[in-house]
């Protein structure tokens, strides 16, 4: 969901792991929050076609990143990417204190069950979201958003993403959980 003249296209998105932080100045960023539980913190944002995560726990750092072409990262530190072709998982374990499981997935569906999950996700009430509802291009279909559920807990946060695409009539959801693992005893 390309918040630009041209949106992107479902095709085009890139799913992309990082064991670094992206500077924010990559991203244009339309919805911000920060979560900090004891032993980690992460930054939340909806971009300019899609989402970014950074998570931060001691020394290691993961971003997470959805977005359209308009953004070259560079390959340093780049753990997995993926394009949203069909449903895909990842399990990373970087630096053995952090387990990272990902699913992502992207849907075409008839216009009317479209406009459902459109609806529902628009309204959702709950404290621990970001959502974003960009200005449609089409009157007759529902706007592009992008909404984020937040699941902090002690030793771990659960995201759950999705994005909606209506010239398509295609909704993408993302699964994440960063889970912090006990550290190996030294011998």
């Amino acid at each position: 969901m390309s918040l630009s003249p041209t949106p992107s296209r479902v095709s085009d998105l890139l799913f992309q792991v990082f064991n670094r932080g992206l500077h924010p100045d990559w991203f244009a960023t339309r919805r911000f929050r920060r979560v900090e539980q004891q032993g980690w913190e992460a930054d939340l944002r909806i971009i300019e076609g899609g989402h970014a995560v950074v998570f931060r726990a001691g020394s290691i750092l993961l971003t997470e990143v959805l977005c359209g072409p308009d953004t070259a990262f560079p390959e340093t530190g780049r753990l997995f990417q993926s394009g949203l072709g069909r449903e895909r998982s990842t399990i990373l374990r970087p630096g053995g204190t952090i387990e990272y499981q990902s699913c992502m997935e992207s849907e075409q569906v008839d216009i009317e069950v479209f406009r459902h999950l459109s609806d529902e996700a628009a309204t959702s009430t709950s404290t621990n979201a970001l959502l974003f509802t960009a200005r449609g291009s089409n009157r007759l279909l529902p706007p592009p958003l992008s909404l984020i559920e937040i699941t902090p807990r002690q030793g771990d946060l659960s995201i759950q993403s999705i994005h909606t695409f209506p010239a398509e009539r295609r909704i993408v959801r993302t699964q994440s959980l960063f889970e912090l693992k006990a550290a190996a005893p030294r011998l």
